[in-house]
């Protein structure tokens, strides 16, 4: 990648954040392309160089959280470990992304009704893919007698539930660290799969 192409991929990172964080404090209807361009010192015509519309920029905020989400799980996928320690690198990993871009995921949770349908239907595979890859992480699981028999799609709706509201109540002054959550979470939800052995 070219010195200027870096430079305009930061630009646009800078706008989705920038975006995010509007969303999430006014709301999408409420919050404005001027607004947006105003928070980075940047011309409206600027914003409009990486984005199409609004709507484009709510979408593009929701893929690069869906991407980094999926990076970090197929990363996990790849390491070999087995499938409880693998379930517990991914919520931990879910948890630290959705609390270190807190803006950028709070949107994504909150606002995907805002989505039209045809953008609404990508971000709907790539949730898909990412809970796929936990369905399979769970039944090698239980087809290796690490887990026990559990209802497969029910156990990610509560992992995924759990791990998600930490949005509604995470406060960076709190007693516990981002990662004292996340592996605490990690170790909680993981627990009640495991076989009697």
């Amino acid at each position: 990648m070219s010195f200027r192409e870096e430079r305009a991929a930061e630009r646009k990172l800078n706008i989705l954040k920038a975006a995010a964080k509007l969303f999430s404090e006014k709301g999408y209807h409420d919050a404005t392309i001027e607004e947006i361009a105003r928070e980075l010192k940047y011309t409206k015509g600027s914003i409009y160089y990486y984005i199409n519309s609004k709507q484009d920029l709510l979408f593009q905020c929701h893929e690069l959280a869906m991407n980094m989400l999926l990076e970090n799980i197929n990363k996990i996928k790849e390491s070999g470990l087995p499938p409880d320690l693998m379930l517990k690198e991914v919520i931990k990993g879910h948890i630290e992304t959705l609390i270190s871009e807190f803006n950028l995921v709070i949107v994504t949770l909150g606002s995907e009704y805002e989505l039209d349908k045809n953008y609404l239907s990508i971000i709907i595979k790539k949730r898909d893919a990412y809970e796929d890859i936990i369905a399979g992480i769970i039944k090698d699981g239980i087809k290796q007698g690490i887990f026990r028999e559990v209802p497969v799609k029910v156990v990610i709706n509560l992992i995924m539930g759990a791990c998600n509201w930490i949005g509604r109540w995470f406060r960076p002054e709190g007693p516990m660290s981002m990662q004292e959550i996340a592996q605490f979470f990690a170790d909680y939800l993981v627990q009640p799969l495991m076989a009697r052995r």
